[in-house]
């Protein structure tokens, strides 16, 4: 189907218009409505891929509650011109009414009072179409009586799940309830708790049963806290009877986890999710959050795993793959090694679980293809261990464990409980031989890819949506261990890594020694730094070509001024670039969340009022409180125990990892910001003359304080690199884009191709990892211009506003020091930055 259905628009842009309001829901109570984005969620299941030739449309509601959710879909059906037959009922008398009372208006629609697991009162209508918002978790074992004997007499043809969840009853019965494939068909769309989408038993079977009927259509993860009731993530299903979707026997898949805007307290999703959301049902075609895949792919299966440790102990875990994964002796050596002696204990369960998010990437990837990188063998912590990690409580010590693990984000990994520095719980850790050395293990832990690992493996062992604590029983500790992915290099490499990274901190150990010496005697401050200075004269050099091009190229242009006073602006001009580009970054990932940018930018606004600083003129502290409200945002999202608001801000960043976000809204970046701008004034300010002495007493501190913001920034650009967009391709997962890549100091820029979700706009500036959904667009505060003869680079910061132009400033050796551009191509970019 080429084109949306013409009620679809009305779905995504006119909803609202259909009465509803939080008096439905003090009234009714929470159980007996629903939210307008869910009301739309339904609607769009439902139209997706209607036939739009149809003139007459059947629907059932068999939950209906208040009546909103099927009044939204009726009312946008016959606004496009499309005659509607509602049928609708529900148990509560009180809501039954306020439904007829809605629906008073439309021709024909009848809301009748019934149990619908126990009665039919429209048991010789036929339905188009089916929408299902039953009660989450609800027991249907007060109705079990009726249930059986309409089991019995071939109703619930596909089983009946476990009493303490009616879902799939529901779903059963909107299945049988659409008009026959043979009479064009029809579709169901429900909203299912995510218990609904993998819970094993019996309602596994009736799950199992109407995917190998090829029925399941699609599968949509939605953002938490959408429902009036519930804070839980819900998912859309849709399901259909007709021939030719049975036929392919395939389901698409969709992750709306990040697709929501905030007012209040309150969420809802744009209209633009809702368009996406349509498109993919409707074409299938893969897209940034969508897929397409086999039903047999949604097979998870459940196994023990044991192995027997050097001394004899037995270790048992359960594991669990997803996508249709064979637990055979292939997987178990990819995941263990050779020879680990992991063996298989039974026979796996196989379960058709519909959690879409399974088939979406997550850092374990990055991990497992760095260290392929790298030649080293990928294992998992769960095939080193002794014995089971066991926790310790408060000050408990312990001598016989080789490892101390903290399990919160406070804390170091040791080889002693009082080097953790651990306000929570220890994990003690006994290894097993010698197949890796405890000061690499514990090194590799600490860095930044182990901290990732170590996220992963929390998640893992925790209990609940939010909770982010490994429990303490047996198999979670072990399920934790076994999701830990440890790099096992040769013992020779272990070693020299190690050793490296014990001296590094004993040298760092040493610099803080040295650092406090000079205070005690002074006299010798020169001689001191003296001693250290040479291993560090080549670093920032190196460290420019790692660094995007804006900032590169403004650093090289301060390292080679040829005077102290070319070199002490340059170095200032340098830190203007640095602080101009962070708060842009910043800026840019803000204004790309829907619903944050405006509130963000409003609260940005204010306080360069109150600071008697502007937009208008883009003066080091402007960019720097931008950086600082942006980053406070962030910081707190992540910070938050809300999967979605930290996938959220993830896709804002093209996918960058929690820790590379991190350290870009670090507290310690804006603080060292504005250390500079004091600086800055102080230095700036001074009227008279200036000694060359003193000018390169304030150059050695430029260059220390690069120092500094470099171990804050750490490697985050070489994880998330800027690049200048170029053509691109649709490929089966999204897109393939060529791009030029701005890092270091050196253009014309190389060429490079990435896999992305969204495509880039030709020429415009992103920031992008390999994968990205959607890479970060640059607001054009920074630019880069191509001279013509030689194709090289300059780069140019938005500087001020002068009338009807903006004027913009470059800090590099180029060909134009500064330029003019009309003001209204930068309104767009002021955005609420500008007085109103």
């Amino acid at each position: 189907m080429k084109d949306p259905h013409p009620a679809v628009h009305a779905i995504s842009h006119d909803a609202n218009d259909v009465s509803y309001s939080d008096r439905d829901r003090n009234h009714f109570g929470l159980e007996h409505t629903t939210s307008p984005s869910l009301a739309r969620a339904l609607a769009i299941g439902c139209l997706s891929r209607l036939d739009p030739g149809l003139s007459e449309v059947s629907i059932w509601d068999p939950t209906a509650g208040s009546g909103y959710a099927g009044a939204v879909l009726v009312d946008a059906l016959e606004s496009a011109g499309v005659r509607v037959r509602y049928r609708g009922q529900d148990i509560n008398d009180r809501v039954v009414i306020a439904s007829r009372e809605r629906f008073a208006s439309f021709a024909d629609a009848k809301i009748a009072q019934a149990n619908t697991l126990v009665d039919d009162p429209f048991a010789d209508f036929s339905a188009d179409l089916v929408i299902v918002d039953a009660p989450w978790g609800l027991s249907w074992q007060n109705s079990a009586p009726a249930v059986r004997t309409r089991h019995a007499a071939g109703e619930f043809g596909f089983g009946l799940p476990q009493s303490s969840d009616s879902t799939w009853l529901f779903i059963s019965l909107a299945l049988e309830k659409l008009r026959s494939a043979a009479d064009g068909g029809g579709r169901v769309a429900a909203l299912v708790a995510p218990s609904a989408l993998s819970t094993g038993g019996a309602t596994a079977e009736v799950r199992r049963a109407i995917v190998e009927a090829g029925l399941l259509e699609s599968v949509t993860r939605l953002p938490e806290g959408l429902a009036p009731n519930t804070a839980i993530p819900l998912y859309l299903l849709t399901f259909t009877n007709h021939a030719s979707r049975t036929a392919q026997n395939a389901a698409v898949i969709a992750d709306l986890q990040a697709q929501f805007t905030t007012e209040g307290r309150n969420r809802s999703m744009s209209p633009t999710a809702f368009e996406e959301m349509e498109s993919g049902l409707r074409t299938g075609k893969p897209g940034p959050r969508i897929r397409s895949i086999r039903a047999s792919q949604l097979t998870r299966r459940d196994v023990s795993l044991v192995r027997t440790t050097g001394d004899g102990r037995r270790l048992s875990w359960r594991l669990t793959t997803y996508n249709d994964t064979l637990v055979d002796v292939k997987f178990l050596e990819s995941r263990y090694g050779p020879d680990a002696g992991v063996l298989v204990d039974g026979v796996p369960r196989e379960t058709v679980d519909l959690d879409p998010s399974r088939h979406f990437g997550d850092d374990s990837r990055e991990i497992l293809k760095d260290l392929a990188t790298k030649g080293w063998p990928a294992q998992r912590l769960s095939n080193l261990l002794a014995a089971e990690p066991e926790p310790l409580k408060g000050d408990e010590e312990s001598d016989e464990a080789d490892l101390f693990v903290p399990t919160t984000r406070i804390g170091v990994v040791s080889t002693a409980v009082s080097g953790t520095a651990s306000e929570g719980r220890v994990l003690s850790i006994s290894l097993d031989g010698d197949p890796i050395h405890t000061g690499f293990l514990a090194a590799w832990l600490n860095s930044e890819q182990g901290l990732i690992s170590q996220r992963r493996a929390i998640d893992a062992g925790s209990a609940g949506a939010h909770l982010r604590a490994v429990r303490s029983d047996p198999g979670s500790l072990m399920r934790w261990a076994d999701e830990l992915i440890i790099p096992v290099p040769p013992s020779d490499v272990q070693l020299a890594v190690a050793s490296a990274d014990e001296r590094l901190a004993s040298f760092q150990a040493e610099l803080s020694t040295r650092r406090a010496s000079i205070w005690a005697s002074p006299e010798g401050a020169d001689a001191v730094v003296s001693g250290v200075a040479g291993a560090f004269d080549d670093s920032l050099s190196s460290w420019l070509e790692q660094l995007p091009y804006p900032i590169a190229t403004a650093l090289w242009t301060a390292e080679t001024a040829s005077s102290v006073g070319d070199k002490q602006l340059a170095y200032m001009h340098a830190w203007e670039a640095i602080v101009a580009f962070h708060a842009t970054v910043l800026l840019s990932a803000i204004r790309s969340i829907p619903g944050r940018g405006t509130e963000v930018q409003a609260a940005i606004r204010r306080a360069l009022h109150e600071q008697r600083l502007g937009i208008e003129r883009a003066a080091f502290g402007t960019w720097i409180v931008i950086a600082e409200k942006t980053s406070s945002v962030i910081r707190q999202a992540l910070d938050s125990a809300d999967r979605d608001e930290i996938a959220r801000i993830r896709r804002a960043f093209g996918d960058l990892g929690q820790a590379g976000i991190a350290r870009l809204a670090s507290k310690d970046a804006i603080k060292k910001f504005k250390e500079l701008n004091t600086k800055r004034n102080r230095w700036n300010g001074h009227s008279g003359y200036t000694a060359d002495e003193q000018r390169q007493v304030q150059i050695d501190a430029l260059v220390a304080d690069l120092r500094e913001i470099r171990q804050i920034f750490g490697d985050v650009w070489a994880q998330l690199t800027l690049v200048r967009a170029g053509s691109v391709e649709r490929g089966r997962d999204g897109y393939v884009q060529s791009a030029e890549v701005a890092l270091g100091t050196k253009s014309p820029f190389r060429k490079s191709s990435y896999r992305v979700g969204d495509p880039m706009v030709s020429g415009d500036l992103y920031l992008v990892k390999d994968g990205s959904e959607s890479p970060l667009r640059l607001l054009q505060f920074v630019q880069l211009r191509p001279a013509p003869r030689d194709a090289q680079y300059t780069t140019y910061f938005y500087n001020r506003t002068e009338g009807s132009s903006v004027r913009l400033v470059s800090y590099q050796h180029g060909s134009e020091s500064e330029l003019q551009e009309a003001a209204a191509s930068f309104r767009d970019d002021f955005g609420e930055l500008a007085e109103q």
